[in-house]
């Protein structure tokens, strides 16, 4: 599945919060104040942090976007170069102010890459695992239609299907009634039992 990437200026924190250092071949920047999100360490706030309807990310200390907010583009210039750990916490930020299915979605798959790449404390990681499953469940049981699009912004794709395969991959069973199951061009997406399987595409 192909992650839009647009980019654009920094619309959160009055302080600089720098990106840019993170093409391969741009000179280093220079910082007049303010933090590198690249650098980010995730600190564990609250158990259902980054899990709708808890706005407990608003609160975190370690979260650099809880004072400024997170800009419309922003949140995908953070999720393609920033980390996932400053990714988890621009998409918590953005889903206690706009609850929606994509915004659920990219915040627990960020706690799932935190969690592979052991980003946390030792003592954290099974938390954060049982965090990333949670809030993927929640995407099936509170967002079970909604949406992202492809990386021009306009093919839309159900989260639903990544949602239950991103639970399974982390050693769990989704619950709701929520299957897989055969379409037509021999892929696989998620429905809940007795729920027409819809027409549209689903992400590759």
């Amino acid at each position: 599945m192909t992650m839009r990437t647009t980019l654009s200026h920094w619309t959160g924190r009055a302080a600089l919060l720098s990106l840019g250092a993170l093409s391969a071949c741009a000179e280093p920047p220079e910082y007049v104040y303010g933090e590198r999100v690249t650098d980010l360490a995730f600190t564990l706030c609250d158990p259902e942090m980054g899990i709708h309807p808890s706005r407990a990310a608003l609160a975190c200390e370690g979260n650099p976007f809880a004072r400024g907010g997170v800009g419309a583009e922003t949140k995908w210039r953070v999720e393609s170069a920033g980390g996932p750990v400053a990714a988890f916490y621009a998409w918590a930020t953005v889903l206690a102010a706009e609850p929606t299915g994509e915004h659920q979605f990219y915040a627990a798959s960020n706690l799932a890459r935190i969690y592979r790449g052991a980003l946390a404390d030792q003592d954290d990681l099974e938390t954060v695992r049982e965090m990333a499953i949670t809030a993927f469940q929640t995407v099936l049981d509170t967002f079970p239609e909604s949406v992202s699009y492809d990386a021009t912004g306009t093919v839309a794709f159900r989260l639903a299907t990544p949602a239950y395969r991103g639970i399974v991959d982390l050693g769990a069973v989704p619950t709701g009634g929520w299957v897989l199951v055969a379409t037509a061009d021999a892929g696989e997406q998620a429905v809940r039992i007795g729920q027409t399987v819809p027409v549209e595409a689903e992400a590759p």
